[in-house]
């Protein structure tokens, strides 16, 4: 049977490399992909808050003759100082300003008197570009305010510690490892687009593809079971997507030297220990998903038809995943009965260097290769009735 079973196997596996399709998305467009697109993205991500960092505000002020110490204090803290428009609610609307100042002329007798003086920072609050110019903005206000503040309570012979009762220190025990989440977030998706791209066109062959093309009712006729030739087509299923997530894993490790991490004090630690690590946890996840696109396309009656229903099955791992980015939780032993979800928590968990105990590991695989093995055995079931041919 296992001789059986190998030139089963070998012969999907020829027939397939044949296929420039399906070469092309195993060993390019579903392990490159992610890659690439992760790279391009996350460079300038990365490149964009470093310049931010660096680059002054430009902050356009209306009044500012009427509070010079004011517009000092924002000269020294990396903010150029431009001229107001003459409309400034109607400049913020147009976008042609992110935030506009207005120091009323009431503001100079309102400080020197020591009342509160009156400052109008206009915004739109449903820009989102506009959001880190009015942060920046708002900070430094407020760190004049608190300045004044002080300054105010020491000339009256108070200590101004005398109202801050309390000293809040943040102690980060994050490590720069760990801080690399931001940057992993988006990696277990690629992986597991990999997997089901590499499963993908090679599922649709195996059965609506042989029926289309008239070869699936000899190849039922053959002295081979139908068990041991089901058996064959899934292990080469499996394969070629394993083979695509395998070479995902490499790629993504490999583009992590691309991307100027260190500059945001993050250390992003994927080598070739954790690509392992992380390729053999996700490595059941194949399984699953060759044996449920195979169940699927054991329903059509041609290509077409396979890849319709196909492109829904693509969205429905990836459902657990998004709501895991949407709704941020700890990792909790449930989230391993859900495949797709544990696969992605698994992951993360590995490239940020915070490890899972053995028993979520366990619970992971043992998981989705049972549902996996269920979906396997339906799908021999399917291959057995006549109904199969059409």
């Amino acid at each position: 049977m296992m001789r059986k079973l190998w030139i089963v196997l070998r012969k999907e596996v020829i027939d397939n490399l044949r296929d420039r399709r399906t070469l092309l998305t195993v060993l390019v467009f579903g392990p490159l992909f992610g890659p690439i697109f992760y790279v391009a993205i996350m460079n300038v991500s990365v490149n964009q808050q470093i310049a931010n960092l660096n680059q002054p505000l430009k902050l356009p002020v209306q009044g500012a003759q009427y509070a010079p110490n004011l517009v000092d204090f924002l000269k020294q803290h990396n903010t150029e100082i431009v001229p107001a428009p003459a409309n400034p609610q109607q400049a913020v609307k147009a976008g042609t300003a992110d935030v506009v100042l207005i120091i009323p002329r009431e503001y100079a007798a309102a400080f020197r008197a020591g009342k509160p003086a009156v400052l109008q920072l206009v915004m739109d609050q449903s820009k989102q570009s506009a959001q880190k110019s009015v942060g920046r903005a708002r900070e430094l206000l407020r760190a004049y305010d608190q300045e004044i503040s002080a300054l105010r309570l020491l000339v009256r012979g108070v200590d101004p510690r005398a109202v801050t009762p309390l000293a809040i220190e943040n102690l980060d025990v994050s490590t720069p490892q760990a801080r690399a989440g931001m940057l992993l977030a988006f990696i277990p998706y690629f992986f597991l687009f990999a997997a089901i791209i590499g499963a993908f066109y090679l599922a649709i062959d195996a059965t609506a593809g042989e029926r289309e093309r008239g070869s699936l009712e000899p190849l039922l006729t053959t002295a081979v079971s139908r068990s041991t030739l089901i058996g064959g087509k899934l292990a080469a299923v499996t394969l070629f997507s394993a083979v695509s997530l395998g070479l995902d894993v490499v790629a993504l490790s490999w583009s992590q030297g691309l991307i100027p991490a260190a500059k945001l004090n993050i250390v992003v630690n994927f080598g070739w220990h954790t690509a392992l690590a992380v390729f053999l946890v996700m490595l059941p996840f194949c399984l699953l998903m060759a044996a449920l696109l195979t169940v699927v396309a054991s329903f059509t009656r041609s290509y077409k038809e396979a890849q319709t229903w196909l492109s829904f099955i693509l969205i429905l791992p990836m459902i657990p995943v998004f709501a895991l980015f949407l709704f941020p939780a700890e990792p909790r032993l449930w989230m391993m009965l859900v495949p797709a979800l544990s696969q992605d928590v698994l992951a993360t968990a590995l490239m940020k260097g915070a490890a899972l105990g053995g028993g979520f590991v366990s619970v992971s695989v043992v998981s989705t290769l049972v549902i996996g093995l269920l979906l396997a055995w339906f799908a021999t079931w399917l291959y057995r009735r006549e109904k199969l041919l059409g």
